[in-house]
């Protein structure tokens, strides 16, 4: 009497399980969406900061060059400048070499000023596009998208219990039932004497 009621039962409890799983997936799925949107989103912010730190090492380049082509060309003007000068006072000796070296010097001086501050700067550049790296790494991670990923076998599992636990719950019983007959029945027509080859 109680098989309908158990079937019945463990209908409605397989549905709201299957319902309960699918409202599940439906509200990861989501959070999944909005959490692979934001990453998009880190790693598009965090190109783009990569190009411009890129851009500003072109740049400090680009500066570095002139300022050393500039000293280059003005130091060749002071080496004319100095040598006419010698030339026309019919100077020599180690007081005019003395001066022919001062302007080399000065010139050598200005140009490791420049490559220092180049260096400076592109190591600042650099430290800086490392650091927006490593932070838009850790800001994708941290999202933990992987923490809400959909498990389908659980789910399964999920529905099959919730069905059989409201199926043994209201009466019902798992695989076939005795068949022994009544007691006082009557013994089967089918049965035979084994007395005298099976028949009398």
């Amino acid at each position: 009497m109680c098989e309908p009621v158990s079937i019945g039962m463990a209908i409605v409890a397989v549905a709201g399980a299957a319902m309960s799983a699918s409202e599940g997936a439906k509200a990861k799925g989501q959070m999944t969406d909005n959490e692979r949107k934001q990453q998009n989103e880190i790693v598009k912010q965090a190109n783009f900061a990569e190009n411009d730190q890129k851009l500003a090492t072109v740049d400090k380049q680009d500066e570095a060059r002139r300022q050393l082509t500039e000293v280059n060309l003005q130091t060749i003007r002071n080496q004319g400048t100095i040598n006419t000068a010698i030339g026309e006072s019919g100077l020599a000796g180690n007081s005019m070499d003395r001066l022919k070296n001062s302007v080399a010097n000065d010139a050598s001086a200005e140009k490791m000023n420049i490559t220092d501050n180049y260096d400076r700067d592109y190591q600042a550049i650099f430290a800086n596009r490392v650091g927006s790296s490593e932070n838009a790494k850790a800001a994708v991670r941290g999202l933990g998208g992987n923490n809400r990923k959909v498990n389908n076998i659980a789910n399964a599992l999920n529905i099959v219990s919730a069905g059989g636990n409201a199926y043994v719950s209201s009466g019902g019983k798992f695989g076939k039932g005795g068949s022994t007959a009544p007691a006082g029945a009557a013994p089967s027509n089918n049965s035979r004497s084994i007395n005298n080859g099976g028949t009398r």
